[in-house]
């Protein structure tokens, strides 16, 4: 097997455990599934050739999903990281053209004074400039939407509270509870 077709499995290996993070899996039940996936292609190819092995599989996501059940317990940490980066960067540019028209809006009304303004989305942000010939300065101040956006974000998508249902399962009410709470018949 040549190199190429040991990249070629292995991105596939690659694409086949991030569908798997995605879904749910355990670290190492997703190894597991990772050193089935790849002694199989491996001997596939052997046999058929890299290429038929890999559309024999069909699609690494696809794979993912009819190898494992989703665990509705266990939090979705790269999802949420996923998203919270995603939704930083939305929340960077759009700050980044918000200073660009307030600075442009600034300097077109010919304005020397400093000028301080809170724009619609930014609520409790001050964007501060100043224009003068020759000179142009600016700044902001608090960016604290930068770092609740994100953190809201990840807390939604997620989901850390799903570790309480998981240990409120593994501790189920001991047997002395359990009698108590049965001859109660008022509960």
């Amino acid at each position: 097997m040549n190199l190429i077709d040991r990249l070629r499995i292995e991105t596939a290996i690659l694409k086949y455990d991030f569908w798997l993070e995605m879904r749910g899996v355990r670290g190492r039940r997703r190894r597991d599934l990772r050193r089935e996936l790849r002694a199989n292609l491996t001997e596939a190819g052997a046999d058929v050739g890299t290429t038929a092995a890999l559309f024999g599989i069909g699609s690494p996501k696809e794979l993912a999903y009819a190898a494992t059940e989703s665990d509705p317990s266990r939090p979705r940490w790269s999802q949420g990281a996923l998203w919270a980066s995603a939704t930083l960067a939305v929340l960077v540019v759009w700050l980044l053209v918000t200073s660009l028209n307030i600075v442009r809006t600034i300097e077109a009304a010919g304005v020397t004074q400093p000028v301080d303004v809170s724009p619609f989305p930014w609520f409790g942000t001050t964007f501060s400039a100043q224009s003068s010939p020759g000179v142009l300065e600016a700044s902001i101040s608090p960016l604290w939407q930068l770092l609740a956006g994100p953190l809201l974000v990840f807390l939604l998508v997620a989901q850390p509270w799903r570790l309480l249902r998981r240990s409120i399962r593994r501790f189920p009410l001991a047997a002395s509870q359990k009698r108590r709470i049965e001859r109660e018949p008022g509960r």
